[in-house]
């Protein structure tokens, strides 16, 4: 049986689906499972035991406009799929489902794009009372499968290892006798959600950083603006890593004691690794903790202590300035407790 799972949205979407193909190669071990993704996190799949193949979906390069989509899906369906799970459905990603030849679609039943699917699974997933990752596996019903284990993976190599050992020993922060606590600090949130100020991660390293802990300010190229004016409020000097490809980071991710971010996709890719990780999380209803948390047994999880909205109003709000209601003397007690287990 052949089996196009498609998730071409971003980072911790496609961690958080990981689960997924485990689910379908434990029930289905002689499964060949391909992925449709988009070029950016296309290198997190790379190394999955669980996937056979990667397509990317490259809807700003040569997937764009209608001949892009003809050609796309012309390539699905030479492939001849006998089963397509859209995780997250938009219209043209039905499109390639259906006039791609493929007999048995799965979508949520919603919006309408679900037009282009005969197997739908009811979610209403705006309401937001299970995690993304128990969504992405209630689409498996229709294939016989039934599992709430919603443990994600993701996967190096020694090539990404020995550049994160590196980094690592060229910055001071490891050598052969001893291991040094490194926290990571990830400002960043690529406005996926609504986080704390530069002053109060600033405020955060500072405090661990008096307490014996090395810091490492992380973020891509285009945020390098943003972890230097963390840097500029900071009374310790922190290092800087900027991450060139998401196996990389990854790679990095493994070594630190303790991550630190908002809701982002580095904090999936932190917890798909097994690093603890303390995360910030808004009030806004389809971005909270029981939606998009962590997956792990060392997660912390902070939100401010306002009522929950249905999105963010901006200077309208009475509590727009909420997320700086999280202190950050209990943010780093959390980190403390977390890099130092009794």
């Amino acid at each position: 049986m052949k089996i196009l799972v498609i998730r071409t949205d971003r980072i911790g979407d496609l961690i958080v689906s990981t689960p997924v193909f485990k689910a379908i190669k434990d029930r289905y071990p002689d499964a060949y499972i391909a992925v449709m993704v988009s070029p950016y996190t296309a290198d997190l799949l790379t190394h999955n035991p669980f996937v056979d193949e990667i397509i990317i979906c490259d809807r700003k390069g040569e997937h764009g406009g209608i001949k892009g989509l003809l050609k796309l899906t012309g390539e699905v369906r030479r492939k001849k799929f006998d089963v397509a799970i859209t995780l997250h459905s938009r219209m043209h990603l039905g499109f390639i489902t259906f006039f791609g030849g493929i007999a048995k679609r799965i979508a949520p039943a919603t919006k309408l794009a679900q037009i282009f699917y005969n197997y739908r699974v009811t979610q209403r997933r705006s309401r937001s009372i299970k995690h993304e990752a128990d969504y992405n596996l209630e689409l498996l019903a229709p294939l016989g499968i039934n599992v709430t284990d919603k443990e994600v993976g993701l996967w190096t190599d020694e090539t990404h290892d020995a550049d994160a050992l590196a980094y690592l020993l060229k910055e001071g922060l490891t050598d052969a006798a001893e291991k040094k606590l490194v926290i990571g600090i990830h400002p960043g949130s690529g406005d996926s959600a609504k986080n704390w100020r530069p002053e109060r991660y600033a405020e955060l390293a500072d405090k661990l950083a008096s307490n014996g802990f090395s810091i490492v300010l992380s973020g891509g190229y285009g945020e390098m603006e943003l972890l230097e004016e963390v840097k500029k409020y900071m009374n310790t000097k922190p290092h800087i890593y900027l991450s060139g490809t998401l196996l990389n980071f990854a790679a990095l991710l493994k070594r630190l004691s303790v991550f630190v971010s908002s809701s982002t996709g580095p904090m999936h890719m932190a917890a798909a690794l097994k690093t603890p990780t303390v995360a910030l999380f808004c009030p806004v209803r389809v971005c909270t903790p029981v939606r998009w948390g962590p997956i792990g047994n060392r997660q912390e999880v902070f939100l401010p202590e306002v009522p929950q909205c249905e999105k963010c109003t901006r200077s309208a709000c009475e509590y727009y300035e909420c997320m700086n209601m999280i202190g950050t003397k209990t943010v780093a007690d959390a980190v403390m407790k977390l890099a130092r287990p009794e």
